[in-house]
């Protein structure tokens, strides 16, 4: 008789965890390809090699499989962006280099495409965008808000709303160039483009952080 103790460990060994995977990567494509609501499990399963009940053993339901996707898609985006700065790199510099990275994740088809449907779906189901939020933009702000707090009680800036500064840096990132080429107003920029952008919008955030 197996137990549902016996079921968790199974769970966990390195084949189910290769099912796991196969099943995550058919669902982004297939959710990519068709959106939440028309991609159908038969043909994710067909796309993982798998099979029906181990993936509603391993995700519970469509929407648990879809949430799965999502939080790992998102984590591995942003990971780069969360990572640790050098303490003693000029502001600048790190600055730009988090841009550039951030500029990397807005611009990237993948990315892009995870953007668009967890929009689109968000109406249906408002709890997937906060899955979206709390692995993807919110650490990331999280990071830079800890940054310049850190560059502020240091006395290098002077940044007393680190957490207003941070989201005001991201929100600028994005702005027309990301909202015109996510909905194909426009077609993706160039590098010189890209570049342009990240200096202007660096310059506008090293004008708030006047010298301490």
């Amino acid at each position: 008789m197996t137990t549902e103790t016996d079921t968790d460990a199974a769970d966990h060994t390195p084949r189910m965890a290769a099912r796991r995977q196969a099943m995550i990567d058919a669902a982004a494509a297939i959710f990519f390809e068709h959106g939440f609501e028309r991609a159908s499990l038969s043909a994710i399963v067909r796309r993982s090699g798998g099979s029906l009940s181990t993936l509603y053993q391993l995700f519970g339901s469509k929407e648990g499989l879809f949430e799965a996707m999502i939080t790992q898609r998102c984590a591995e985006i942003m990971e780069p962006l969360t990572a640790p700065r050098p303490p003693d790199q000029c502001p600048r510099e790190t600055l730009t280099r988090i841009a550039r990275g951030l500029m990397g994740v807005l611009m990237d088809p993948e990315a892009q495409g995870l953007w668009r449907m967890v929009m689109g779906e968000g109406i249906k189901f408002p709890h997937l965008p906060e899955i979206y939020f709390r692995c993807g933009p919110d650490p990331v702000q999280a990071a830079m808000t800890r940054y310049l707090g850190d560059l502020h009680e240091r006395g290098i800036v002077r940044c007393p709303d680190s957490t207003a500064v941070a989201n005001a840096f991201c929100g600028m990132m994005q702005s027309d160039l990301f909202y015109r080429t996510v909905t194909g107003m426009r077609a993706g920029p160039d590098a010189a483009e890209v570049e342009r952008h990240i200096q202007k919008m660096v310059d506008l955030v090293m004008r708030m952080l006047a010298p301490g």
